[in-house]
């Protein structure tokens, strides 16, 4: 289990999501947690070892084992930490949004891919949700699963009211997490397009596989 300044560090950028869109680019994770995603991201999780981790933390091993007793419990603070993070920018966006399903639709798109080029990494840390052990990996997909059914539950509310024409709302919103998810797999800082400017563009992607009809 993790110690407490480090518990402090992990959710000092979850605290409040007043505004969903903004990130903040100054912000960046405790040494320890930082060297263990980026060798988590490049070598995997099976392919990372302990002192690997307190190497590139600059630290030794006991002092890894001082905030963390494995490096199971590394990965669940990561991952737990993005499911926060998507979780809450979400439920602010859905607030923002207002009542209207289609609004909430783009928010909720719109929300999915600002986080997947201003968190890249740890969007590509999902990939190694093989490593997680139960009772967390049970825990981890029910917070995939819940995310889901936020999105879900606006493509079925669309479809109620007529503004989109899917005839498979369950197989739609799959289809339209899929694309916002795969912008982490390509997107880089300093193109010619910014994170806003892809989440416009991903949001008429979406709006397509839902069927749009217009607002």
């Amino acid at each position: 289990m993790a110690s407490t300044h480090i518990d402090q560090a992990e959710t000092a950028d979850l605290a409040t999501v007043s505004d969903w869109r903004y990130y903040d680019p100054a912000y960046t994770l405790p040494d320890l947690l930082d060297a263990a995603l980026e060798l988590f991201v490049t070598c995997g999780y099976y392919g990372t070892s302990v002192r690997a981790i307190a190497t590139k933390a600059g630290m030794t091993v006991p002092g890894l084992y001082y905030n963390f007793k494995t490096k199971q419990d590394i990965l669940v603070a990561l991952l737990r930490m993005s499911n926060e993070d998507l979780r809450r920018r979400g439920q602010a966006a859905l607030a923002d949004a207002g009542e209207d399903p289609r609004d909430r639709f783009i928010a909720l798109v719109e929300n999915t891919v600002l986080y997947m080029t201003n968190r890249r990494r740890m969007a590509h840390l999902t990939r190694e949700i093989r490593g997680l052990e139960e009772p967390y990996r049970s825990q981890h997909v029910a917070l995939r699963d819940e995310f889901e059914a936020m999105m879900l539950t606006e493509v079925i509310s669309g479809r109620a009211v007529g503004k989109f024409g899917t005839d498979d709302p369950h197989e739609a919103t799959r289809a339209v997490l899929v694309l916002c998810q795969g912008v982490a797999d390509w997107y880089r800082t300093g193109g010619t397009k910014t994170p806003q400017d892809i989440a416009d563009r991903y949001v008429n992607f979406a709006l397509a596989l839902v069927g749009d009809k217009g607002p």
